[in-house]
């Protein structure tokens, strides 16, 4: 499997931890902005919609995937990575307890539905999963999300 949406190093972070779920999202999305994936407007969709939904962008153990409609501010399709070494709550249960943000910049439902199914393929690869919740470098990242 080729990178089809082209993740590469600037696009990923790593951090010791983060203050709160907010803050979380912030930073996962912060190179999305940078590289003109997303303006502001979708990186402040992304807290409202959990504020509204609750935690259901934690889409696997430790795993959270922010994202918002494509109308709120999405320009390219592209996704970002946030690995922490102290997991944050998205609520007070063990099971919203994530190490992993991976941000999604959708432009469309197409975009939304393609992109989503690439990452649940990656992450549902025991190996691959386990693997990104150990890395501790880009090129790690890189080359799970790539092969």
């Amino acid at each position: 499997m080729v990178n089809e949406f082209n993740l590469n190093e600037s696009l990923i972070q790593f951090e010791t931890s983060v203050s709160t779920w907010e803050e979380a999202i912030i930073k996962s999305a912060q190179p999305l902005l940078d590289g003109m994936y997303v303006d502001q407007g979708y990186i402040d969709a992304m807290i409202e919609s959990v504020n509204e939904y609750g935690p259901y962008i934690v889409i696997a153990p430790k795993v959270a995937m922010p994202h918002a409609r494509p109308e709120t501010g999405s320009k390219k399709i592209g996704y970002s990575i946030l690995k922490l070494e102290q997991p944050i709550g998205f609520s007070e249960a063990p099971e919203h307890q994530v190490e992993l943000l991976v941000a999604l910049s959708c432009v469309n439902a197409e975009s939304h539905l393609e992109i989503l199914q690439f990452i649940v393929e990656v992450l549902s690869d025991a190996e691959r999963f386990e693997g990104a919740l150990k890395a501790t470098t880009k090129t790690e990242l890189l080359d799970i999300f790539s092969r």
